[in-house]
């Protein structure tokens, strides 16, 4: 496969995103029709999350934190950040936030975040940072909290997306062979690094594609958010009433157990270095007896087989962004081993979702 160059113009473009003069410029422009108090702007400090200019793309994540003046002479402050992307998803993911905020996303328990603007140019999303911290900076700072109110949060919002009307608004349809990066790429970059790791990845990819293919004879469709993991879920505290939801990039029609099978692997990949195997496992089977209102003995199997073919997939995506992110070092192997271990557990038809 022939490697597309980014053109230097599209980086000096996205590169604007932390030119002082270019962001004031803008935000004098647009702040206005999304703040009808704003008057002038007094004070912008920029902190760049993220700030890569490849060869083959360019990724840009900032937060702006301002200080305006309103009508009235009163300061008022802001807390925004732009997030970038050469590849163009950000403005699919600037219209999904959007069309979710402005049918009832926008209040309540369940929220997403509320989104602005997008500059064609810069490729960028602007949007209002979400008050609070992630999930995972909650269970990796505070281990021994009790995660279930917070777990009950999660799926509460899962629950109405799925439960959502997508009405008449043109989302793209979740395929496994559709993940980024493309499996004809990531398949061959494996067999090139390590033969029996491409031939693990490349077998596991073959097999998932017949179950998803299997399943999606018979279930029903919904939306999903697919990327549920701990680090895109927003929240005040741990016994909060409502959370918030960020990057909506991954938003589809799909099968609903993808947004579970995504948050229990994330889950137990992101914590269990901080929670002990024995509680890890209860959390995840509260979560999946949470959502369906049932005791785990009573939940379909076939249910159970969908959630492990997602976590299956889920491990598999994540050795793949680890796989190319070569200057550290990366648990790729025992991620391929989880991968087709989930896959076992769903060919089987065994009633299990942990594999430890």
């Amino acid at each position: 496969m022939k490697v597309k160059i980014l053109p230097e113009e599209t980086k000096q473009q996205i590169a604007k995103l932390v030119e002082r003069k270019f962001i004031e410029a803008t935000l004098k422009e647009r702040l206005p029709e999304y703040y009808p108090d704003f008057e002038c702007l007094k004070k912008l400090t920029l902190d760049p999350y993220k700030r890569h200019l490849g060869v083959t793309s360019a990724v840009f994540v900032v937060e702006y934190k301002i200080e305006y003046l309103n009508k009235k002479g009163e300061n008022k402050l802001l807390d925004l950040f732009a997030s970038a992307h050469s590849d163009g998803s950000r403005q699919a993911a600037y219209k999904k936030t959007t069309f979710l905020y402005q049918y009832g996303f926008n209040q309540g328990q369940y929220k997403v975040t509320r989104p602005l603007f997008f500059l064609p140019e810069q490729e960028a999303f602007f949007y209002e940072a979400s008050i609070g911290r992630s999930l995972f900076n909650f269970f990796t700072q505070s281990p021994e909290e009790d995660l279930r109110p917070a777990f009950s949060l999660v799926v509460g919002w899962m629950k109405k997306l799925h439960n959502f009307n997508p009405r008449d608004f043109d989302w793209p349809v979740f395929r496994i062979s559709t993940m980024i990066p493309l499996p004809e790429k990531f398949i061959k970059d494996f067999y090139n690094d390590n033969q029996q790791q491409g031939q693990i990845v490349d077998e596991l990819f073959q097999q998932m594609q017949k179950d998803e293919n299997r399943f999606n004879k018979t279930i029903k469709k919904t939306l999903i958010y697919g990327d549920n993991h701990p680090e895109n879920i927003i929240i005040r505290d741990l016994k909060a009433d409502y959370l918030e939801m960020i990057d909506f990039t991954d938003v589809a029609l799909g099968d609903p157990m993808i947004d579970l099978g995504t948050f229990l692997q994330q889950f137990d990949f992101m914590g269990h270095n901080f929670i002990s195997r024995e509680k890890m496992n209860d959390y995840k089977t509260f979560f999946v007896e949470n959502y369906f209102q049932q005791s785990f003995s009573q939940i379909k199997i076939d249910y159970l087989n969908r959630i492990n073919l997602y976590q299956s997939w889920t491990a598999l995506r994540s050795a793949t962004f680890l796989f190319y992110m070569k200057d550290v070092e990366n648990p790729i192997l025992d991620l391929l081993h989880d991968s087709q271990n989930y896959l076992q557990l769903a060919k089987q038809g065994q009633r299990i979702i942990n594999l430890h």
